[in-house]
């Protein structure tokens, strides 16, 4: 049975309720421990064998426009999955799936996108290192840019791997047969390595490889699951 216009706009507005309220109480959370989380973000810079040092600040309030800015988007960032399968129960009856398919693909979905998030974190410090190695002065970072930098490649990478889940949505929805990718994997492998060549932060080969690798191999899982479930 279809509901009214007016309860679907109902259930839109609460949920959009409950995700704001949740961002919210996870971003005071994460200014609570502000500390650990920044530990992460500035592990990639000293594994590049830079330190905190090399950062500083122009402005008087810059040091809280990052904070204040880096626990929104860290917040964000890691509450996304939740969000989305918040706001994703509001579209379930259009995208004609059953109830055990619709969470087994949030779950790929959370899982490809932490694990985006945590290899970006892994091989960053490759591009980091990479990047000022062509400074031939002393390398000093203005804070609120090396933020911006890593939390947007780490929601790239987050992002960018639900490329196979797409895949896996395609296939079993019929749009596209299994065929295709089998029969072209080359023109495939080619295409993640464009993808990861736009996503990764240099043009180094050693983080276009780490990156298009795990990509590809997940893809090919994607298709054998495909198969198996046929």
């Amino acid at each position: 049975m279809k509901k009214p216009f007016f309860d679907h706009l109902k259930e839109l507005n609460t949920r959009f309720f409950v995700s704001i309220s949740g961002l919210i109480l996870f971003s005071i959370i994460v200014y609570i421990n502000y500390s650990y989380f920044l530990d992460f973000l500035i592990s990639p810079l000293k594994e590049a064998g830079y330190s905190v040092e090399n950062i500083f600040a122009i402005t008087i309030y810059e040091g809280f426009q990052v904070k204040i800015s880096n626990v929104i988007l860290i917040s964000l960032s890691l509450l996304f999955p939740l969000i989305l399968i918040n706001l994703g129960f509001f579209i379930k009856p259009a995208l004609n799936i059953s109830s055990l398919s619709f969470y087994l693909y949030f779950i790929f979905f959370t899982f490809l996108y932490y694990f985006g998030i945590y290899s970006a974190l892994t091989i960053s410090h490759v591009g980091i290192e990479f990047l000022l190695s062509f400074n031939e002065n002393e390398i000093l970072l203005r804070s609120q840019n090396y933020f911006q930098f890593i939390i947007r490649i780490a929601l790239l990478f987050g992002i960018s791997f639900q490329f196979p889940l797409l895949i896996l949505f395609l296939l079993n929805k019929n749009i596209i047969k299994v065929n295709f990718f089998t029969e072209n994997r080359s023109e495939l492998f080619i295409f993640i390595l464009i993808i990861s060549a736009v996503i990764t932060p240099t043009g180094d080969p050693i983080t276009l490889f780490v990156f298009a690798i795990p990509m590809y191999l997940l893809v090919e899982i994607m298709i054998y699951l495909h198969k198996k479930t046929k």
